[in-house]
């Protein structure tokens, strides 16, 4: 790739994040997502395209590596404990995703000249080398590196796109199903549904603890 495609992708990569920051600003979904209950208000208030919205909005936070958690409560508020873990993990999905690619083919030298000497790249980069797939279920289930970090580092890696894509938004739906369902009980209105949904965001916990707990020791057999 010549010089001068590298600087136009590096335009290109700079107008979509200018752009997607002035909608952010501009639309006050900045200070939406500092009210959960405002964006709850946005949300509900769009009918038939809140979905579409909603997972537009995910994506493009996911993007953007604000918290994803007021939006991910949202879910579970509005559309219930099996849409709500749908469309968030559609939308995270969309957004670890697009991250990926910019990282990858449009923005690759700005991000590697940020995160190429990053501890997180340095661990993600040999354990994609020396792991293959299990450092994404290292990454995703345990509290290692902030989110919307990993989804660019891993653009800078040998990782096949599909198979980040796909292991990434499988790894991630345990701890988010958790927050949605536990969301969608607070809303629910109804007691017996309430805890149902309790117990299952519950035992999802629990399941997730001990799998992280198995991680978490092979990865210190292997450091």
């Amino acid at each position: 790739m010549n010089k001068n495609g590298n600087i136009f992708k590096i335009l290109i990569a700079l107008l979509v994040v200018g752009a997607l920051g002035v909608v952010l600003v501009k639309s006050g979904a900045i200070e939406y997502l500092k009210d959960r209950q405002k964006l709850e208000t946005l949300i509900q208030s769009l009918g038939v395209w809140a979905p579409l919205a909603y997972i537009v909005l995910y994506s493009l936070v996911t993007i953007t590596c604000l918290s994803v958690l007021p939006i991910t409560l949202v879910g579970g508020i509005v559309f219930g404990p099996i849409m709500g873990v749908v469309y968030t993990a559609l939308g995270a999905s969309a957004g670890l995703s697009l991250a990926f690619l910019i990282a990858r083919y449009i923005a690759r030298k700005p991000i590697e000249s940020k995160f190429g000497n990053s501890e997180a790249f340095k661990k993600i980069n040999a354990g994609v080398k020396n792991e293959g797939w299990f450092i994404l279920a290292t990454t995703r289930l345990l509290p290692v590196f902030p989110f919307g970090i990993q989804n660019y580092v891993y653009g800078l890696t040998s990782i096949s796109f599909i198979q980040y894509a796909v292991l990434s938004t499988v790894f991630i739906l345990p701890g988010t199903s958790v927050f949605v369902l536990l969301a969608g009980a607070v809303a629910s209105g109804d007691t017996a549904t309430a805890i149902k949904m309790s117990i299952t965001a519950s035992l999802i916990f629990f399941a997730l603890t001990l799998v992280t707990k198995f991680i978490a020791k092979k990865s210190k057999k292997n450091v």
